[in-house]
């Protein structure tokens, strides 16, 4: 990367004003393009008390990751190999069965379904595996590309999207009685995202840049537009949302408190003048993910700006304690190595549905925010895992 970095700053204006402004900001281009910080990450991550599983500076290329209801282990995923972590004592274990094609559900703390499908395999296969025992039973579909794994609150039973004639839709699968069937056809159209949260029995679709929320007897709840993967909290009364954040520059990322505002000012004009003389092909923007939550008593959207994320759930232990998880995207506007992410919202939501936006949210739709004076407590650390 820092080859490539090298390479595109020689590519300077003649000007000495323009050339000073560029050296000055190429240097620190050149910076954001080294080695990962484990201390900032930790600064960054207690400051918004946000609690990391893994080492902020491991090789942290997750294809998916899930907790188990009891909030201790952590399934996850990387592109060669899958695993199980003990939240407690941090011990890994390495996934005896054949590598996942998409997402997994958990259905107990013993119970994982897998989406496998092996070499010569027409059609892939849906895997329960039972982590006491060490038995596996498997269902074959006739559907393709699984994924959305989610539990239906039953240890023999799972509900997923896959696609039938390229379109994407929701299915059942029993493995009582090995039958797969169609489930919630009240949703028209390809789905591209689905969640179902089976304590309140309802479920988030996505398709495209809009999120609707359904009863399970297909009640059209809400519609949120912005927005393409939501979540439904245990307890009924939030909704978590996942888009697109506002662009971003790839390069000379600073943390909030970083610099001052003239200083920040000043490198936000030297950007500028340094990626205007790029070649198109430079990327000069990002999008990073961020993660909204509706609250359904006040109708209220509201943004976390102090953390970026995405492949958003809810943790499942202690619901009432409003813990989320997400792959930490960045923190404080700058992109930082990837990480399963733990956080509290219960204090921050409980604030904000009084009128208060806490540091590091911001109100996106609903009543308008009054400021009030309280002295707010620090989140606590979930009972058990994590």
């Amino acid at each position: 990367m820092k080859t490539w970095i090298l390479a595109l700053l020689t590519l300077t204006a003649c000007d000495r004003d323009a050339l000073y402004t560029q050296s000055r900001f190429s240097e620190n281009v050149y910076n954001a393009y080294e080695e990962c910080s484990a201390s900032e990450i930790r600064f960054l991550a207690s400051k918004h008390n946000i609690q990391t599983a893994f080492e902020p500076c491991g090789s942290n290329n997750f294809v998916s990751y899930s907790w188990a209801p009891d909030g201790v282990q952590l399934y996850f995923q990387l592109p060669m190999s899958a695993h199980v972590m003990n939240g407690n004592d941090k011990t890994i274990g390495t996934m005896p069965t054949a590598l996942p094609i998409s997402d997994i559900a958990w259905l107990s703390r013993e119970f994982m379904v897998l989406p496998i499908q092996g070499e010569g395999e027409a059609t892939p296969s849906l895997l329960l595996f039972d982590r006491v025992q060490a038995t596996m039973q498997s269902i074959t579909l006739d559907v393709t590309e699984p994924r959305d794994l989610m539990p239906t609150g039953a240890t023999d039973g799972v509900l997923f999207t896959a696609l039938d004639d390229g379109v994407r839709r929701i299915y059942s699968a029993d493995f009582t009685t090995g039958e797969v069937r169609p489930e919630f056809t009240f949703v028209n159209g390809a789905i591209d995202t689905f969640t179902y949260e089976p304590a309140v029995n309802q479920l988030a679709v996505g398709q495209g840049d809009i999120v609707q929320t359904f009863g399970a007897d297909g009640t059209p709840l809400e519609t949120f537009t912005g927005a393409h993967r939501g979540s439904i909290h245990a307890e009924g009364r939030y909704v978590a949302l996942e888009t697109n954040g506002q662009p971003i520059s790839p390069f000379d990322q600073r943390t909030w408190n970083e610099l001052s505002d003239s200083a920040r000012e000043r490198e936000l004009r030297r950007m500028e003048e340094w990626l205007s003389t790029q070649p198109e092909w430079v990327t000069k923007e990002v999008h990073p993910p961020v993660i909204d939550v509706f609250d359904r008593s006040s109708e209220s959207r509201y943004r976390f700006t102090a953390f970026y994320g995405d492949r958003f759930q809810w943790y499942p232990n202690n619901p009432q304690l409003l813990y989320a998880s997400f792959v930490m995207w960045g923190l404080e506007g700058k992109e930082m190595n990837r990480n399963v992410a733990l956080t509290q919202l219960f204090e921050r939501l409980r604030m904000a549905g009084k009128g208060e936006i806490p540091m590091g949210m911001e109100l996106v739709s609903g009543p308008t925010a009054t400021p009030v004076e309280e002295t707010v407590s620090p989140d606590t650390p979930p009972e058990t895992g994590g």
